[in-house]
């Protein structure tokens, strides 16, 4: 019997509620990349960009940015897949 994740975790409505910039930076996030980097791939000022994070960690209410990226994988609001694992 697979877990749903979601349901598991209790952060289904969340989902909805997160912006497409919030989920952008935080993929964006997930890949690596600093704050800096984001803005300048996004084409945003940085403290937009830190604003959709802190926004995006409270909604998800996570303690930090990494548990706030972390729950977002969790959930299937953002993918990332490891380029250095084989396929």
């Amino acid at each position: 019997m697979k877990t749903d994740t979601k349901r598991a975790i209790g952060l289904a409505p969340v989902v909805s509620v997160l912006t497409d910039r919030e989920i952008r930076c935080l993929q964006l996030v997930a890949e690596g990349k600093c704050s800096d980097e984001v803005a300048n791939a996004l084409v945003l000022p940085r403290e937009a960009v830190n604003q959709a994070l802190v926004d995006a960690q409270d909604k998800l209410e996570a303690r930090n940015l990494m548990q706030a990226v972390s729950l977002a994988m969790l959930i299937g609001v953002i993918d990332y897949t490891d380029p250095h694992q084989p396929k």
